[in-house]
Formats: C-alpha cells, sequence, structure tokens
C-alpha cells in the first residue's frame, strides 16, 4: 500500500514537472523569438547622400515593420513602413535625407525597426562622413568681404578666373555640413562674379562658399565664420516663463507672459542649440498686459537647450525664457502612420504660425 502511494506520488510530481517544464520551454522559446530580430545598415559609414541599405530579420512573416531614424541631434523622422517576406525578413535602399537639406548633416544616426504585430524592436547605427566634392582650381580665385562677422551682417562673394559668359553655380555649407543650394550667377565678360549673402539668424560656427563653374569646371571655395549677436533693441524688460513638464519631445509647452502692453501684439521666436533663430508666431496680449500660448514640440525638434524671447511690438519689452528639450520615448512618427501624444494642451491665446511651428 505504501508502495503504491509512493508511486503515485512520484508519479504527480514528475508530471508537474514536466508541465513546468513545458511552460519554461514555452516562455523560453517565446523569449528567444522575442530576442531574434535584428535590423543592419550597409555602409555603416557612408558619406553624404550615398544610399544606405536597411535589412531586418527575425520578425512575423507578412507583418508591417515602422522605421525610423533618429538624427544626431535627436531629431526624429520617419523612413518607411514595409512588409515583411514569408522568412519575417525585410530589404530597405534610400539616401538618409528627409529634413530638405541637400546632403544630411554628418555625425551619428540611428535607425529603429518596430514589428507593428510582434512588438519587436532593434537598432543599428550609422556614421555619416562628409560627401566628396572637388577642391580649388589654380586659376580660380574668391574672396569674402563682410561688414562684421557675427549674425545679422552680410558677406560680399567676389571671384575671378572664370570663363566669360558662363553660368556659375553657388552653394553654402553650413556648420554640421549640411548644404544649400544658392542657385546659379551669370560670369561677366572677364569671367568675375559676385554674390551677397545675408546671414540673419543663421547658426553660428565655420562656413563654406563654393561657387563652380558649369562650363568650365572652375572651382572656388572660401570659409568664413559666423558669431553670435543679439538683433533686438529692447526698451524695458518683461516676464515669460515656460512650462510645464514634460519637457521632452512630443509634448506641449505653455508659455505665460506679463508687463506687455495692454491689447499690443507680442512676438515669439526661438534660439535653438545651435544659435539659429525660428520665428514662432505673433499673441495679442490680454488687457492686462498678459499672454497664454502653447506649442507642440514635435519628434522634429533638436534637443538641447533653447530660448524663447517675446517681443513687444508697440512698448519694446522683451521678455527671454530658456527650456531644455529632452529627447522624446515611444514610438514615432513613420511615413505613413502618426500617433498622438497623451498631454494635451491647455487654452491659448495664440497659435503657432511661424516656420519655427511643427
Amino acid at each position: 500500500m505504501q508502495h503504491e502511494r509512493m508511486r503515485r506520488l512520484r508519479g504527480s510530481l514528475m508530471g508537474g514537472f514536466a508541465g513546468t517544464l513545458a511552460l519554461l520551454l514555452g516562455l523560453w522559446s517565446w523569449a528567444s523569438l522575442a530576442s531574434s530580430a535584428s535590423i543592419s545598415a550597409s555602409p555603416t559609414n557612408p558619406r553624404q547622400n550615398d544610399t544606405v541599405t536597411l535589412v531586418g530579420q527575425g520578425f512575423s512573416p507578412g507583418e508591417t515593420v515602422s522605421v525610423w531614424i533618429t538624427y544626431p541631434d535627436f531629431r526624429v523622422v520617419g523612413v518607411a513602413e514595409v512588409t515583411t517576406a514569408s522568412d519575417g525578413s525585410f530589404i530597405y535602399p534610400y539616401v538618409p535625407d528627409f529634413l530638405g537639406a541637400t546632403f544630411s548633416p554628418t555625425g551619428t544616426y540611428t535607425y529603429t525597426a518596430h514589428g507593428k504585430d510582434s512588438g519587436r524592436e532593434v537598432y543599428a547605427n550609422i556614421n555619416v562622413n562628409i560627401g566628396a566634392a572637388p577642391g580649388t582650381s589654380t586659376n580660380v580665385s574668391l574672396t569674402a568681404a563682410r561688414n562684421r562677422e557675427s549674425q545679422g551682417s552680410y558677406f560680399v562673394f567676389r571671384g575671378i578666373g572664370y570663363q566669360s559668359g558662363e553660368d556659375v553655380a553657388v552653394w553654402l555649407r553650413y556648420p554640421d555640413n549640411t548644404v544649400t543650394d544658392l542657385g546659379i550667377v551669370t560670369a561677366s565678360s572677364a569671367g568675375g562674379i559676385e554674390y551677397v549673402l545675408y546671414v540673419t539668424g543663421v547658426p553660428v560656427g565655420h562656413y563654406a562658399f563654393t561657387a563652380r563653374g558649369l562650363n568650365s569646371a572652375a572651382n572656388g571655395i572660401t570659409e568664413f565664420d559666423v558669431t553670435v549677436d543679439d538683433l533686438t533693441l529692447a526698451t524695458g524688460t518683461a516676464s515669460l516663463k515656460v512650462g510645464p513638464s514634460p519637457d521632452t519631445q512630443r509634448s506641449f509647452a505653455t508659455f505665460t507672459g506679463r508687463s506687455f502692453r495692454p491689447q499690443e501684439i507680442v512676438s515669439i521666436w526661438v534660439t535653438l542649440p545651435d544659435y539659429s533663430t525660428r520665428w514662432i508666431g505673433d499673441v495679442k496680449a490680454a488687457s492686462d498686459g498678459t499672454f497664454v500660448a502653447v506649442l507642440y514640440l514635435s519628434e522634429q525638434e533638436p534637443v538641447g537647450q533653447r530660448s524663447y524671447t517675446a517681443y513687444g511690438n508697440i512698448s519694446g519689452v522683451r521678455a527671454i525664457a530658456t527650456y531644455t528639450l529632452q529627447p522624446g520615448s515611444g514610438t514615432t512618427t513613420t511615413s505613413t502612420t502618426t500617433t498622438t501624444t497623451n498631454t494635451t494642451p491647455s487654452t491659448a491665446d495664440g497659435v503657432c504660425t511661424g516656420t519655427g511651428c511643427f
């Protein structure tokens, strides 16, 4: 009898152990599958405007995978939504340029791939280097004259050594190595060119101006620096506060201004971490000289410390408030899908309409 009882007990224990083992094996298999996804980017050290090929593996067959890219300054831009093959893989080649620059900024980029069904999320980094460009031609001379080197000034570029009457393409390389096309100028009968560039509100740092003859391929390059400057003349000070938390991308910032003239129009702009400026918009002060304005800070806003300026257009008073924007978290905007933030804006007296709005 005791022997039979022991046999049954042993059978129960073995059955429980087998069940536990099966559960553990199931959990291990699920965890193994959840961690089996991967993404790679090739080449890992591209030059600007090179094509980067993304290869994803280990996702569910036929599932939709959202892919986005985080820029060196933590701006986030959707790349694509791709559908995996029967083996859970995908291949997506593209040029990493989503913010309108002729050449993307140099630095470290991070790709994120998120499976919408499996929930698997993986990452890959690339380091973008400056693109190849022609050097200066020996027969070309290009110089820059300026009234001063700070923001708000102008530069006059003069070049010689081009063909008579030829079209000359001109472009500008910014401190982060992005490039802006400035158009085409026509050389004089003597082969000379002149171009005037105003640098109000641009990032501070080191620039390069290039002028290249489209027929002769004659190339001129001159470099210069832009320093920070305060371009607002204020007659007095007012008060501006920015809050509340969260102070991350994909959240709303509330501006509260005081001590402006009743009913006057107050202009607001932001100075970004690179000291470039963007106009945010105008708001009308109340009868007591106060205003409340709300601004949505999207995932395409660069992170870091920034300054907001509110300027009374009649009174001339000015208020400045600093605000440090942190990287956001969670699912971001893709090329075809936009998710919304959980933060809701408060009632405001103004609407963001300037170039600094997203």
